[in-house]
């Protein structure tokens, strides 16, 4: 495959990106990011506009000032969130587990799907450090698996799957279904983010913080059709110290949506609805820590005439 000379400036400013981050400890990491995100968030507003039009959407009754200062702590969050994804490929499991959380229901649960041996699928959105569940289930000894977008720049995609790969969790491209179902066959937990624009082919229109958004119907369709348990994690990363998160995990249940005597496709819309507002709770807790630079609501209905 051949590359543009853009490619490689891109491959050599992130291979110098990761030994830098790699050599740094995660407390330098995380808070040095806070103070320069604070620095660059006051020349650089990426997608403002994108961003204030979802939060319009979400929070109709809410202060343009009040929006200007979200947006400015999700950039924030954004930046910080990146750089500990990258660091976190180059800990140990020992230091994952002191700096990620779970209550004990959490525990419970994955224990349980565990010893179902079916797999499971994990559903969730661009909230909090949403590569943490993955993290912290490689650091107590489950199989974990990321599905990930396919990038132009397969030299920088490398950069970022071989460490990944390294640290325990398996990379799964979003077009290989085959390797997707083949790790769910060995119960792995497999994680799918499904809060962007689907478009028509590969989403389900369903509503979001009161308005239709096209939404990834494959979590759905993977679970309602082999009848693979669904969770969704959260994460709330601490005050007292940013280096530390709180996990929980909860069950997304469907037994009654199999039951009911209805079109499979119907199926589908409905669990896709229930994930969904599961996300619209956790953001709406703290909307902060949402990325609002995507344009979640790009694709809309067709009209009926």
């Amino acid at each position: 495959m051949s590359h543009k000379p853009l490619h490689y400036v891109e491959y050599f400013f992130m291979l110098v990106f990761q030994l830098i981050i790699r050599l740094l400890p995660l407390r330098v990491v995380v808070y040095g990011a806070s103070y320069f995100a604070g620095f660059l968030t006051f020349f650089l507003k990426f997608r403002y506009d994108v961003a204030v039009k979802n939060l319009s959407s979400a929070f109709p009754e809410m202060s343009g000032s009040a929006k200007k200062n979200i947006i400015i702590q999700s950039y924030k969050n954004i930046l910080i969130y990146s750089f500990e994804s990258y660091k976190y490929m180059y800990i140990s499991a020992d230091e994952k587990k002191k700096n990620l959380r779970i209550d004990a229901d959490s525990d419970e649960l994955l224990s349980a799907i565990k010893e179902k041996g079916k797999g499971c699928v994990v559903v969730g959105g661009h909230y909090g450090f949403f590569e943490a569940g993955g993290h912290y289930g490689v650091s107590r000894g489950l199989k974990c698996a990321y599905v990930v977008a396919n990038q132009k720049n397969k030299l920088t995609e490398k950069l970022i799957d071989i460490p990944r790969e390294r640290s325990g969790l398996t990379v799964i491209h979003r077009k290989n279904m085959m390797k997707l179902f083949r790790s769910l066959k060995q119960n792995y937990f497999v994680a799918l983010l499904s809060d962007q624009n689907a478009g028509r082919k590969h989403g389900v229109f369903v509503e979001f913080f009161g308005k239709q958004a096209s939404t990834h119907k494959n979590p759905a369709v993977i679970s309602l059709k082999y009848n693979i348990p669904m969770i969704i994690v959260n994460t709330v990363r601490r005050k007292d110290d940013l280096t530390k998160h709180d996990l929980s995990f909860k069950k997304i249940p469907f037994d009654d949506i199999i039951s009911e005597n209805t079109d499979f496709e119907s199926k589908v819309i409905k669990l896709v609805q229930r994930y969904t507002r599961v996300l619209e709770d956790q953001i709406r807790t703290d909307p902060t820590h949402y990325w609002w630079i995507h344009k979640r609501f790009k694709t809309q209905p067709k009209r009926s005439k």
